[in-house]
């Protein structure tokens, strides 16, 4: 499955072109806007490669593209934000601890102690939570890619089948280390200055592209069978 991934994007018949698409997207993406059609983009790969379709999708239908991006993003939002919650909570302890350990008095050092070492375990909790949200994620926007409802991103019961499989977890560490293997290109490529770096940006869309398809490959596998794969509606599951 590794070496399918990294031959995905090649074998399509407009590969050029997308990959040129997808890194000026990336390029651009601090406008938001590039970021959410990226997404909406793998949210295609996903749902395609899930449905037995091994030909990448190209960019085309913008503004279901766009849709479907806004989708992807408000699900790794979500599944973002507790561990920030939790970090904002030990940054209070944290700052807490040290008002009250200035203090004078074994009073004020001891419940200094106790504040910082409260925010300790809570940074280790949100690492902890981050690493969950991580391995998670892509079961989620697998979930949102085949139906099309941003519900099922979070449905809980549902998910914790699929991520307890092992076949996921094996599709999960091999989506990680093609998008690890293209960070390791990206090093390389930014030794050489602003050339390299804008080159860095279509290496990552290719190393995105390619860790969707594994999940994508992956989801056909892990699949719930209450899951809703008809495309119906084309509101709920925009064309590709």
């Amino acid at each position: 499955m590794l070496s399918e991934s990294l031959n995905y994007l090649r074998d399509g018949e407009d590969a050029i072109v997308t990959v040129a698409i997808g890194g000026v997207l990336l390029l651009t993406s601090p406008l938001l806007i590039p970021s959410f059609l990226v997404l909406g983009y793998l949210t295609r790969v996903i749902r395609r490669t899930a449905d037995g379709t091994d030909e990448p999708p190209v960019f085309e239908a913008w503004g279901n593209l766009l849709v479907e991006g806004v989708k992807a993003f408000a699900v790794t939002f979500v599944y973002s934000l507790l561990p920030l919650a939790v970090l904002a909570v030990a940054a209070a302890f944290g700052i807490g601890a040290a008002v009250v350990g200035s203090g004078d008095g074994a009073g004020g050092l001891l419940s200094g102690l106790i504040g910082g070492l409260l925010a300790l375990v809570l940074v280790v909790v949100a690492l902890a939570v981050s690493l969950v949200g991580v391995y998670v994620t892509p079961a989620a926007l697998a979930a949102v890619a085949d139906s099309g409802r941003v519900g099922d991103g979070f449905a809980v019961g549902t998910l914790w089948g699929v991520v307890t499989k092992r076949a996921y977890a094996v599709g999960w560490l091999t989506a990680v280390t093609v998008v690890f293997a293209g960070a390791l290109a990206i090093g390389v490529l930014s030794v050489v200055p602003i050339l390299g770096t804008i080159a860095g940006f279509f290496v990552q869309f290719y190393a995105i592209v390619a860790a969707a398809a594994v999940i994508g490959w992956t989801w056909t596998d892990v699949r719930p069978v209450t899951t809703d794969t008809t495309e119906a509606d084309p509101a709920e599951r925009p064309t590709v």
